[in-house]
């Protein structure tokens, strides 16, 4: 009587114990599944992208009627203490001076301008960029085109950091929940290089 209590009593303990650890792998597979499925984390940058209701075609544009020769570079910059969101940071050149104008992102409203004489590797850039083949408002619809995204920040460098490269652009595109950074060849319009920014 002693020994048939017993055995039930283990029978009973083991089965409980089955049924905890059939739960346990059921609730394990199921978050395991979730958490796959969940959207990649977006950094602050990526949501201050997102969140900007003026495009960095439209800053260049607003800019440009506050600066004077040729555009070098455009910046999106979604930490400036001035603005609740992000700013356009937008850079113009001619043959002496350069040229910022700031664009806050969610009004298109001119934050600030301020301008300053280029030194001698400004001026050296400059020239550089005014001979290549591809300027930087083509090489912004290229990348566009090439990755399906927005581009959010571009400058033109004639660094020699590649040596079949030697002017190109480094371009952000927003794309999703990730920023791309791509590298184009200032001449031919060839995307080099394709990064994803952590």
């Amino acid at each position: 009587m002693t020994h048939t209590v017993k055995h039930s009593a283990i029978k009973t303990i083991s089965t409980a114990l089955c049924l905890g650890l059939s739960v346990s792998a059921f609730s394990i597979s199921a978050y395991s599944a979730t958490a796959s499925t969940k959207p990649a984390h977006e950094s602050s940058e990526v949501r201050a992208a997102k969140a900007a209701k003026v495009s960095l075609k439209q800053a260049i544009n607003i800019a440009s009627k506050h600066s004077k020769g040729t555009l070098v570079s455009a910046e999106f910059d979604d930490d400036d203490s001035k603005t609740k969101g992000g700013v356009y940071e937008i850079e113009f050149s001619s043959a002496t001076q350069n040229y910022e104008t700031k664009i806050d992102a969610l009004t298109g409203q001119v934050i600030s301008k301020d301008s300053e004489r280029l030194d001698s590797g400004d001026i050296s850039d400059y020239q550089t960029q005014l001979k290549a083949k591809i300027n930087i408002m083509n090489a912004i619809n290229r990348a566009e085109k090439h990755s399906g995204g927005r581009v959010m920040e571009i400058e033109f460098k004639n660094d020699r950091d590649y040596n079949a490269h030697p002017s190109y652009y480094e371009i952000e595109v927003l794309k999703g929940n990730q920023i791309t950074e791509l590298s184009m060849d200032a001449n031919s319009g060839q995307v080099f290089k394709t990064k994803v920014k952590n």
